[in-house]
């Protein structure tokens, strides 16, 4: 080719505001610019590269589940409440995500393993959970999730025994025809 001739133009892989996107999310991986750092991502063993690509693309990023905590699955509506509960009894919470059909709440692992109240599941090493990117709290979502409680930089986890109450409080509260 001559000095004269330009080359072919190259194609980008991302439209600047994807590029712009993708390092805010790199970012916030990092714990830059405001973001919670995201040591508990890390603890997990998942490749961060990978997990970032699907925040990027608007998916949701599998996480495995009984390595560093386990998950609780409540219905979703008797998880708002048990949040409410949790909240007004001033109990501290770790990360607790919404979705279309639950509320997962995060809990040290082995801790939920003798859970016997109704509606409730437990993920367990082998399990993975789908997540947003930990600046996806409410009202804002991601693929219909929500964080209503993010995963900060230090790992805090929810009291197992403070969340198994609040639960089976709900259950009797709906046994007994309160609304929800």
């Amino acid at each position: 080719m001559s000095q004269l001739e330009s080359p072919t133009p190259r194609t980008p892989r991302h439209t600047p505001a994807q590029a712009e996107r993708r390092a805010e999310l790199a970012d916030a991986a990092s714990g830059f610019d405001g973001f919670p750092a995201i040591k508990w991502l890390r603890a997990t063993g998942v490749d961060e590269s990978e997990t970032v690509d699907r925040w990027i693309g608007g998916r949701l990023a599998p996480l495995p589940v009984g390595v560093t905590w386990d998950v609780v699955l409540l219905p979703h509506r008797e998880g708002w409440r048990v949040w409410q509960q949790l909240q007004m009894l001033d109990v501290k919470t770790g990360p607790m995500l919404l979705t279309n059909k639950h509320m997962a709440v995060f809990v040290p692992t082995g801790s939920a393993d003798d859970w016997d109240l109704p509606g409730a599941r437990v993920l367990k090493l082998g399990d993975t959970v789908e997540v947003p990117h930990p600046s996806v709290a409410a009202p804002r979502t991601q693929a219909a999730y929500s964080w209503v409680v993010p995963p900060l930089n230090e790992p805090v986890l929810t009291d197992c025994d403070d969340l198994y109450g609040a639960y089976a409080a709900v259950c009797v509260e709906h046994a007994d025809g309160a609304p929800l």
